[in-house]
């Protein structure tokens, strides 16, 4: 496999960091694939309290997820990309401005825009905590990769015609792709959670100015059945429209205990939710194929691969919480992340 080349390769020192630093990825997404399968890091609905308590001291959910992802994938990437190609060494040859490699540079930096800043601002999180654990170990691979991406686009040298070969173009196409299954699914979710918090107020209201029999279920569970059973007007029962978001679950007959977890969450429907349990990864994981293709490098290609080894155990954890959570309202035929395969 060739790859443009890498000032890197120049100098014997910088090489051989990065093959290291290389090799310890390999072993990363090793590591990562069978950790998570056999264990679901506690965060979010997997969260037990036992486990939690192992991770550290609670912090600020949104807090964590900017310190795992903004600090590392636009703060110290951009900050190695500079030292790279400005100073190393000084008016070297890496410190050439390259068009194309700083197209390749934003793609990184607008993903971490939205993961690292606009997400955690934007998305009404289950949980408003998150171990102080969870947060380094999400940082730690996150200052990994941005090291070897900021470096490895800050000295390489892309030949004059990269832009229009197929390979890029390809790449930019299911980067594009990516990004915007990625977010339509998030959307999704967040529109739900809020259709869901607003119908709990609203049932909330109705509970204190209510008879006490109206009241006898949580407020919330009355608000959720409220959303499920509503009619849309076109004859369908059980579904619940707020903006582009779908709520539909076969309603559940009687009270349930204050507390049930179907109170704070939802299955959702729709587009590729139809399809598969976790939509949002499967856009990710195609967005950091086509910058893989794009980009054309082994920290790329590595970084893809760690995105893969974190997506299977995730979507299958969240495809079996649903199952266990939701019986058989959850729909049997719908895979974890890959459309008709997995």
């Amino acid at each position: 496999m060739m790859f443009p080349h890498c000032d890197v390769h120049d100098l014997d020192g910088l090489l051989w960091t990065h093959v290291a630093l290389l090799s310890f990825c390999a072993i990363l997404i090793v590591a990562s694939l069978n950790s998570q399968l056999k264990d679901a890091a506690p965060y979010g609905r997997h969260a037990e309290p036992e486990k939690t308590k192992a991770w550290g001291f609670p912090i600020p959910q949104r807090v964590g997820h900017i310190i795992s992802d903004a600090l590392p994938g636009i703060l110290f990437l951009t900050m190695v990309y500079l030292l790279y190609a400005a100073l190393l060494p000084p008016n070297g040859k890496f410190s050439e401005v390259r068009p194309i490699n700083l197209v390749l540079l934003a793609g990184w930096l607008l993903h971490y825009l939205y993961r690292g800043i606009l997400h955690p601002l934007i998305m009404p999180y289950s949980s408003k905590t998150v171990a102080v654990g969870i947060t380094v170990a999400g940082m730690f691979p996150n200052l990994l990769f941005s090291y070897l991406i900021a470096a490895q686009l800050a000295c390489t040298v892309y030949p004059d015609d990269w832009a229009a070969r197929p390979r890029f173009i390809i790449g930019v196409i299911l980067y594009a792709i990516g990004t915007a299954i990625n977010r339509w699914a998030d959307l999704k979710l967040r529109a739900g959670r809020l259709a869901m918090r607003k119908h709990a107020g609203q049932g909330k209201v109705a509970g204190c100015t209510g008879s006490t029999a109206a009241a006898t279920p949580s407020s919330a569970s009355t608000a959720r059945e409220s959303l499920l059973d509503a009619d849309d007007g076109e004859g369908r029962v059980g579904e619940s429209r707020s903006g582009s978001e779908v709520v539909r679950n076969t309603p559940t007959q009687g009270p349930r205990p204050r507390g049930d977890v179907r109170d704070q969450y939802f299955i959702p429907h729709g587009g590729l939710y139809e399809l598969v349990s976790c939509p949002n990864y499967l856009g990710e994981l195609i967005e950091w194929a086509g910058y893989a293709l794009a980009v054309w490098s082994w920290p790329a290609l590595a970084w893809m691969l760690f995105g893969l080894s974190t997506f299977i155990p995730r979507s299958l954890t969240h495809q079996r919480w649903y199952r266990e959570h939701f019986g058989n309202e959850y729909p049997a035929k719908r895979k974890a992340l890959i459309p008709f395969i997995l």
